[in-house]
């Protein structure tokens, strides 16, 4: 295992150096370091019952340009609450492990071409959040169970005002062990028409029993001056058991950035699972305060989040920070 992550570090810093000595006018590079910690208190039935990291974690964002056609994106999860199984996990498609994401993507025209470990293209626009930014406790339960980082292909066009968009993708399904044991196919429309977005997919994923999960995704989000406002509908739910269970997931999330020093977020979603070997119900409610004490940058965020899960009469709350290092070098 340590001599996968040297050779992952090793890779990593070559080609920054290379990056950064290279003479063409299109290339770029940079890291980000997130290193982030939480407080979490969690009561059941208004009984306090233990506190837990949270999100607690440590990621690496590398990303840049090689040439003015071909970019590359890495994203590393070195440290969470519980590193091991990071590490535990590595080569595995269902569940998280130290590589969230290392993908090549090429576009020529109006065409791209992304290959390598990417983002599973389903869900709204929770799935646009990065995992270092986010409150888990406030997430739908697709967001925290789907294995949603798979190794795979995808193509896609839009056009010359990039409004409109459509990909095809072919990535691991979350339900194989390993990379390609089964196989999940993504369509998706993609449209930004002034202050209005939408994300709409349809995926087919093989599932354990040698079938397919049928899952259809719609995102809509609006932006209105300080506010940002999504609905996301999903006829999947999230199971820690099940991979997806039949039923419906929705999700609202209000933004409100009055400054460039605060953000205020506020969720409500229902998840209802209609398969027979799992039936529930449950509503996830969320407020979030983010404060940005150097707000030219946002460099560091103070947050502070409660959030309420009607499934398990669980209220969590969250006390953190987290900072955003950047080691850029263009040319």
């Amino acid at each position: 295992m340590r001599k996968l992550v040297v050779l992952a570090a090793s890779i990593l810093l070559c080609t920054l150096a290379q990056a950064q000595g290279a003479d063409d006018s299109g290339t770029s590079a940079g890291i980000t370091i997130v290193p982030r910690i939480d407080l979490n208190p969690v009561f059941y039935n208004g009984k306090y019952n233990e506190v837990t990291l949270g999100n607690s974690s440590l990621y690496s964002l590398f990303e840049g340009d090689i040439s003015d056609k071909l970019s590359f994106s890495v994203c590393d999860h070195w440290l969470s609450s519980e590193p091991k199984y990071l590490y535990q996990n590595t080569w595995r498609s269902d569940d998280v492990n130290w590589c969230d994401w290392a993908y090549l993507e090429y576009y020529p025209g109006n065409f791209v071409i992304t290959a390598g470990k990417q983002v599973v293209t389903f869900g709204g626009f929770e799935l646009e959040e990065y995992d270092y930014d986010v409150h888990f406790d406030m997430m739908s339960s697709l967001f925290n169970y789907f294995q949603c980082y798979q190794w795979g292909l995808k193509a896609g066009w839009m056009n010359d005002s990039e409004s409109t968009g459509l990909f095809l993708q072919a990535t691991s399904s979350p339900y194989g062990e390993k990379p390609f044991d089964a196989m999940a196919y993504s369509l998706q429309y993609q449209g930004n028409y002034g202050p209005v977005s939408l994300l709409y997919s349809t995926n087919i994923i093989d599932d354990w029993a040698g079938g397919y999960e049928w899952m259809f995704s719609l995102g809509n989000q609006v932006e209105l001056g300080d506010w940002t406002l999504q609905l996301d509908l999903t006829n999947k739910v999230g199971d820690l058991d099940n991979v997806l269970v039949d039923g419906v997931t929705a999700f609202g999330t209000a933004k409100y950035s009055p400054s460039d020093k605060w953000e205020f977020i506020g969720r409500a979603g229902y998840e209802r699972s209609t398969d027979s070997f799992a039936e529930f119900s449950r509503g996830t409610f969320g407020l979030a305060a983010h404060c940005f004490p150097l707000n030219v940058s946002r460099d560091l965020r103070v947050h502070a989040a409660a959030a309420y899960n009607t499934y398990y009469k669980m209220t969590s709350l969250t006390l953190g920070l987290m900072y955003y290092l950047h080691i850029p070098r263009n040319r």
